[in-house]
């Protein structure tokens, strides 16, 4: 158990720092990141504009898969 969270925090960083890298890097284009908005994403922005959130499908799959896996 201690190697899946350990590894698990390990990929989570890492794909942080290519989040705030490309993001930094595509900062000229006003975009908030190169990596935001592929198929299948999630993007919510609250109608004031005061607050928003982008969910990667990704992130949905994997949790779908680790809900199902337990309660199979």
């Amino acid at each position: 158990m201690a190697a899946f969270l350990l590894t698990t925090g390990i990929i989570m960083l890492a794909l942080g720092l290519v989040s705030y890298v490309s993001s930094r890097r595509d900062h000229a284009n006003d975009e908030s990141s190169a990596l935001s908005l592929l198929p299948g994403d999630i993007k919510y922005e609250s109608p004031s504009g005061n607050s928003g959130f982008i969910s990667p499908a990704i992130v949905i799959s994997i949790i779908l898969t680790l809900v199902f896996y337990f309660l199979r």
